[in-house]
């Protein structure tokens, strides 16, 4: 089985190429994600539109540019038949473990193999093994100006499987969310359970006034992340502040275990 790394993204919320950041252990992403791709086995490719490659490794050029994964899919598609395991290269905390457990679990018979994502239990297609069929289908759904992968995960009926280790599909698109999982790298990644507040309409959009939710997060800005896409929240953290336990804190204020927290939203008409 060969490996797909998704490396075409602009990056824009980013400022720079995911590719190229320099983790703590002073590697470079790419060359981090795919020596541990190689570790389970199967050539692997870069997708690219039209950039020039990060790392040596051979390349597979997107025929549809401007149309996302499904570009890269489309693109596997032509090069080489049987399944492609797929990777978008912002996975900051992959590890070979869930990589393995991927691979060793996974169903031919279905036309695709994913994780649930740990907060809302949907496919996760940026770990995905693909089976041929389901590559051959993503060119038909861009001719149907369908891009978004996860709808088109979906549609395949995949096996879903639980992570191993919950956070191990943690990415980051800002320098806040970059820091944040740099700092789960150094300290290890420690669940622990919180009590939410919800107040206007932050309770509107959970449906309820307060939530027990066990975090990954290592501060309140990564909480209120877990808990925006969890929620589909459409306020912006700079339109809030945070307490914790009583006491308005700093967005980098770390979270321990028992912790209530408050998201306060800006004052109608204010």
């Amino acid at each position: 089985m060969n490996t797909l790394i998704l490396t075409g993204g602009k990056s824009r919320r980013m400022g720079r190429d995911k590719a190229g950041i320099v983790r703590p252990d002073g590697r470079r992403q790419i060359e981090f994600l795919s020596l541990l791709a190689q570790e389970v086995g199967g050539e692997v490719f870069l997708s690219l539109s039209d950039e020039v490659p990060p790392i040596e490794l051979p390349v597979i050029r997107d025929r549809f540019p401007g149309s996302g994964p499904l570009a890269a899919l489309d693109a596997a598609a032509h090069t080489a038949a049987g399944p492609w395991l797929v990777l978008g290269v912002d996975l900051f905390l992959m590890d070979a473990e869930t990589l393995r457990f991927l691979m060793e679990n996974r169903d031919s018979a279905r036309l695709a193999t994913c994780f649930k994502n740990r907060l809302d239990g949907r496919a996760e297609p940026l770990c995905t093994i693909y089976e041929e069929e389901a590559l051959r289908r993503a060119g038909a759904a861009i001719s149907r100006d369908e891009r978004c992968a996860r709808r088109f995960l979906e549609s395949l009926d995949p096996l879903l499987l639980e992570l191993p280790h919950p956070a191990a599909l943690e990415n980051a698109n800002t320098p806040g969310e970059l820091d944040e999982v740099f700092r789960m790298q150094r300290d290890g990644v420690h669940p622990k359970p919180v009590r939410i507040l919800y107040f206007a309409k932050l309770r509107e959009a959970s449906g309820h006034g307060e939530e027990l939710f066990e975090t990954l997060a290592a501060d309140a800005a990564g909480l209120y992340r877990e808990l925006a896409f969890r929620h589909r929240f459409a306020l912006e953290q700079s339109a809030l502040r945070v307490a914790i336990n009583g006491d308005f804190a700093t967005w980098d204020q770390p979270l321990r275990a028992g912790d209530e927290v408050v998201f306060i939203p800006p004052v109608a008409g204010g």
